[in-house]
């Protein structure tokens, strides 16, 4: 690949969570580092907590700060935020930021590239005024409601399209986040692009996988709009021995044990809680499916592992879920977001025949192969290649 006049030109990431960190931006920030390494790019990451990898040849900053911050920690990263974003990118000196995420330190250090006239990509996977408005679990996926919700809807809304303007290019990962962004402006090149993996390849899962008693699994931040709650009461109603099994940490653990616990439920309900990328393989391996309530993706990272291997997916047809898969593809059944009726009533199916989870987890390991680096990887490379150019601070 062509670097232009630089031989080994310097990415940086600024990114929340990234590896060993738990979500889709951690993960996939991981396997983009690797792409970059692998071609010759030096890349630096910025992030916010403290735990760090020695798995990837890179240096990894982290500005120690709690993925859950109280209200004062809040207003000192909006405030001291921005200068300290500053004095890393001058002492790093990048050819190109990727800004991992929406979020307000992210989008700053996008303005700030553009006055020192560094080429910028934004991963718009959510919306800064959703995320930190969404308080309730209701299906809220069209952001002009949320936009215009009240005062600080607004004048959040106001920054954000002022904020996200200044990127040169906006990375989207389903038609859902082009539409998205095309609410808030048409400035910057919108660029769809998948989200990717390198995982092992998994070979033709075994049948029994799908004999009872069958093992469901969910991996996401435990917070409200996931929906968790919902997944845990549709079990509750399949009179089998089925188990659920659930990965992740979030504000809602504590609820969603003593939900399984009300419903009689908590020997089945497994709460894993952070675990490795290796135990998470592990569980993918020999679980019967992947099941999602959520109330709004873009388009899970969570299924494109669990498709590889083997996993049929259940879940929520929302936001940008349904572009994810083939009209004819029987690797996903998505059910109506607002009938968990529906979900009980297929999993209660399943109990019954589970020989359609067999069935689905063909069409979803076809479905992983366009997600995969050696499908991927030249869209990444060119793009990056194309955006590095020269530049003064």
């Amino acid at each position: 690949m062509k670097n232009g006049q630089y031989k080994n030109p310097k990415i940086l990431i600024f990114s929340p969570i990234f590896f060993p960190d738990i979500g889709g931006p951690a993960v996939q920030g991981k396997y983009l580092c690797e792409l970059l390494i692998e071609h010759g790019y030096l890349v630096h990451v910025l992030k916010y907590s403290l735990e760090n990898s020695d798995e990837l040849p890179i240096t990894v900053q982290s500005l120690n700060w709690s993925s859950e911050p109280s209200t004062i920690s809040r207003l000192y990263r909006w405030i001291f935020g921005p200068f300290l974003i500053t004095y890393h990118l001058f002492r790093i000196r990048p050819n190109l930021v990727l800004v991992n995420s929406v979020f307000w330190n992210g989008m700053v250090l996008g303005l700030v590239c553009k006055v020192f006239k560094i080429p910028t990509v934004l991963k718009f996977t959510g919306d800064w005024v959703f995320e930190s408005t969404r308080k309730n679990k209701n299906l809220e996926v069209e952001l002009k409601e949320i936009y215009s919700r009240n005062l600080i809807s607004r004048i959040m809304y106001i920054i954000e399209k002022i904020l996200i303007s200044n990127f040169k290019v906006i990375w989207v990962i389903s038609d859902f986040r082009r539409k998205n962004v095309d609410q808030l402006t048409n400035k910057p090149l919108i660029w769809l692009q998948n989200n990717f993996h390198d995982l092992p390849k998994f070979q033709q899962p075994i049948r029994e996988r799908f004999k009872h008693p069958l093992v469901y699994v969910t991996t996401a931040r435990l917070v409200p709009h996931k929906r968790i709650d919902v997944i845990i009461r549709a079990i509750s109603e399949v009179s089998d021995d089925s188990i659920l099994i659930i990965i992740g940490e979030g504000s809602e653990l504590e609820n969603l044990k003593n939900v399984s616990t009300s419903l009689g439920v908590s020997k089945r309900v497994i709460f894993l809680g952070k675990i490795t990328s290796h135990l998470l393989f592990q569980i993918l391996s020999n679980s019967s499916a992947y099941i999602s309530w959520s109330a709004e993706e873009g388009a899970p990272n969570a299924f494109i592992e669990a498709m590889n291997f083997g996993l049929p997916i259940i879940s929520a047809r929302v936001g940008g879920i349904p572009d994810m898969f083939q009209s004819e593809s029987l690797a996903a059944k998505l059910l109506e977001p607002d009938n968990p009726d529906g979900l009980i009533k297929f999993l209660k199916n399943l109990s019954k025949d589970s020989n359609l989870l067999q069935i689905m987890s063909r069409d979803a390991l076809f479905e992983s192969k366009k997600y995969t680096k050696a499908t991927n990887q030249d869209n990444f490379l060119n793009l990056f290649s194309r955006l590095i150019v020269h530049s003064k601070f």
